[in-house]
């Protein structure tokens, strides 16, 4: 599955034993499966610890190509979110790649999850052919599990209320992996001026609140902090 979904290669691989690991050490693996039976998506969530707060991290959240656009992520993601009520936890945390339009999406809009850091080539090289030869740039989701705009997405409604003009915008092209694959020179300069614009952003103390997909127009919006609290 990582590789149908990740094209990870060997090197990449999360083994056997981590999964099997994670549910022994207080973490889990919650998995989708389709009505024969077959394992078509996961999501793995880890232990951790910020100080003396506990959360989980989401290693990974995964649905087969011919699966995905049928709501099973979103299932897994809100499985993930009651079990963690349930065992006291109260945030969940993960990374993705500020320049995929459909995971900004999801992440902000979907689920209500808000970013406070972008962490430049976090895993350094990666051979996954979704990286595309560029550098592995991340956002670090906050998925608080019992905020206003995460209570708001698990009523299926819009997580930001789109009545309050954001304090600032910053765009990203629809389909970045297009670019990427036809002209990484232009890809890597689109990377870095996102880079620019969203950490300038961040270090001034604003948030991720929300993503605006509409046609060919995609950007981050964010607001001051106490509107993402």
């Amino acid at each position: 599955m990582q590789r149908a979904i990740w094209g990870y290669t060997e090197p990449e691989l999360y083994p056997l034993r981590l999964f099997v690991n994670l549910g022994r050490a207080g973490g889990f693996v919650l998995g989708a499966f389709n009505p024969g039976g077959e394992l078509i998506g996961f999501t793995a969530s880890m232990p951790a610890w910020r100080g003396k707060r506990r959360y989980y991290h989401s290693l990974s959240l995964g649905v087969l190509p011919e699966y995905q656009a049928h709501g099973v992520g979103g299932a897994l993601k809100w499985e993930q979110r009651r079990r963690a009520l349930r065992a006291g936890i109260d945030r969940i945390e993960w990374t993705f790649d500020p320049m995929r339009a459909k995971t900004a999406l999801f992440n902000l809009e979907k689920l209500g999850a808000v970013v406070r850091q972008y962490i430049p080539d976090y895993y350094g090289a990666v051979e996954s052919r979704l990286q595309q030869g560029l550098p592995s740039d991340r956002l670090i989701c906050e998925w608080r599990l019992k905020s206003p705009l995460v209570r708001r997405a698990a009523k299926g409604l819009t997580p930001r209320r789109r009545s309050v003009r954001p304090a600032a915008m910053v765009p990203i092209p629809p389909d970045f992996a297009a670019i990427a694959d036809k002209r990484p020179e232009a890809a890597h300069a689109l990377q870095a001026n996102v880079r620019k614009d969203l950490l300038r952003h961040l270090r001034c103390g604003l948030v991720i609140t929300g993503f605006l997909l509409e046609g060919s127009d995609c950007a981050y919006l964010l607001d001051k902090d106490r509107r993402a609290r």
